[in-house]
């Protein structure tokens, strides 16, 4: 298959079968036995934004119809939402446009999964827009929507990523049964659906590029197909009830606080709306789930602390893939202390530096990252446990991502005292044996969020602040710590703010065997 444009890196179609698919001939194929076909609506459970859809209404069709993001039709949540007849006519006039633009195939318009996502939100919000318009409009819809669903049905395969056939098959089964498909034939389509959901989820239910907006994708997905009642076995709901439930809990256990997940692989560009309504459709809330073996996170809480711990080893599948193994988020509340610094900035090579082990709030050494798939060098984890210890809680951890390069393992421990105020840590830098290069520094990084602010004392301690919080907290370790600059990304953009450095010498680790860092967060109850 030749590769044309940069649709072709998301799903194949030869060039000779291109020319063949911009003919009539192609249409024709597709339209197969004619019937009188209606569509059916089906109950829309995600809310859309007013004042997205007071913008569609102010602005020109053809600004939105040239904008990245109009051709999976989730606009038309926005103008539901809006509301009035103003908006059901914009609407109706957005996608009679689009139709007589895209009455044939296009390499970008006919893309499966965002033609999958057309459909479903086409079917959705039909009852609104669609049921009451003339019928020469709701004729010239099934039409569309009956070739574009065949034409799905052809193309879900040539997709190469398994999310994005996931995405297919979804709004395939959505579009087929509002198109009144029988029985037999979604049964095969929800069996393709299983089969894929399957291989691309641990056991325990995570998604297995650890990518928590990945993640929540799938799951809505699947929350639609429950949702209209399209699985026809009962074997089918169970494993759509059984799956978002697991996958519920990986995304309860991410969350801080705040609502918002915490910043490993890509996380933190996610609305609070739409994990807040996402979950709410999710269901049984159960009790929060401590530790996640496979994707391979940890959660604890004491008083109003909350540690977030990063216990796996990174996808080397993943778009967005951190090298922050058994680094952690430390909230307060809704406040924010240590922090990731994010991936979601736009700019690669930014991007490529917030993946790096040195943009995680944990340990890197030489300014290596603790992971390479370049050299095939993956963090592998092992002795991950967390429980209770005499007046707390206590995570341990160890990799091997420095033993190839440097012969050095990683152990980390981290100790939350009963009631939150005395978060304790050890890294503890153990040389193996293996060759690798001679180790010279080792730095252990604590991230803080931006409404932190950080100053030294003269004791090599550190005052932290939490703008609007009474009570401080001081930091401390028994090597050199100093305070340097960082970024955080999140919804809002690109934020200044504060990270804590503590650097270790390892010139000795090999003669001396190992190298202990000890540090702590302690409430300063005094102020």
């Amino acid at each position: 298959m030749a590769r044309l444009d940069k649709n072709s890196g998301i799903w194949r179609v030869g060039r000779l079968e291109q020319l063949f698919r911009r003919t009539g001939l192609f249409l024709w194929s597709l339209k197969g036995t004619v019937k009188n076909e209606v569509i059916t609506g089906f109950a829309d459970h995600w809310r859309g934004s007013p004042s997205k859809g007071s913008q569609i209404i102010t602005s020109g069709s053809s600004c939105w119809i040239s904008e990245d993001g109009f051709n999976d039709f989730g606009w038309l949540r926005d103008l539901r939402a809006f509301g009035g007849s103003k908006a059901r006519t914009r609407a109706r006039l957005l996608i009679s446009n689009w139709m007589r633009q895209n009455d044939r195939w296009t390499m970008k318009g006919w893309q499966p999964d965002i033609m999958a996502k057309r459909l479903a939100n086409l079917v959705f919000c039909y009852d609104w827009y669609g049921s009451s318009a003339d019928e020469n409009f709701q004729e010239k819809l099934r039409k569309i929507v009956r070739l574009q669903a065949r034409c799905l049905a052809i193309d879900w395969k040539r997709l190469r990523d398994c999310d994005a056939q996931v995405e297919a098959l979804c709004g395939l089964i959505i579009a087929e049964a509002a198109l009144g498909a029988n029985e037999d034939d979604l049964d095969n389509l929800m069996e393709f659906l299983i089969q894929r959901v399957d291989g691309m989820l641990f056991e325990d239910g995570g998604h297995k590029s650890r990518m928590p907006n990945n993640h929540m994708n799938v799951m809505r997905n699947l929350i639609e197909i429950r949702n209209t009642g399209l699985a026809n076995q009962l074997m089918q709901l169970a494993w759509l009830d059984t799956t978002i439930a697991k996958m519920g809990a990986i995304c309860r256990m991410w969350r801080h606080a705040d609502g918002q997940f915490a910043r490993f692989n890509g996380a933190g560009t996610l609305s609070l709306d739409i994990i807040d309504e996402t979950l709410a459709r999710a269901g049984q809330k159960g009790k929060l789930l401590q530790h996640a073996p496979d994707t391979g996170f940890m959660r604890f809480s004491s008083g109003r602390s909350t540690v977030i711990m990063d216990v796996g080893q990174p996808a080397k599948e993943a778009r967005i893939a951190a090298f922050g193994t058994l680094g952690f988020e430390f909230a307060v509340g809704q406040n924010l202390l240590v922090i990731n610094p994010g991936q979601t900035a736009r700019d690669l090579n930014l991007q490529r530096l917030l993946c790096s082990t040195k943009a995680h709030s944990t340990v890197s050494i030489d300014g290596q990252d603790s992971s390479d798939f370049r050299f095939n060098r993956l963090a592998q984890i092992s002795n991950a446990e967390l429980g209770r210890a005499k007046g707390g809680l206590l995570a341990i951890a160890s990799h091997n991502g420095y033993e190839a390069s440097h012969g050095i393992i990683h152990h980390r421990k981290l100790y939350l005292s009963s009631g939150g105020g005395n978060l304790r840590g050890s890294d503890h830098l153990e040389y193996s044996g293996a060759p690798g290069e001679i180790a010279r520094l080792a730095v252990v990084r604590f991230h803080l969020h931006p409404r932190v602010t950080a100053a030294m004392l003269n004791d090599q301690r550190v005052l932290i602040k939490i703008r609007g919080n009474r009570i401080g907290w001081v930091f401390r370790a028994n090597a050199t710590v100093s305070l340097d600059t960082s970024l955080f990304f999140d919804i809002e953009g690109r934020m200044n703010c504060q990270q804590i450095v503590v650097n270790v010498p390892l010139a000795d680790i090999r003669s001396i065997g190992r190298v202990d860092i000890k540090w702590a967060f302690q409430r300063n109850d005094l102020q």
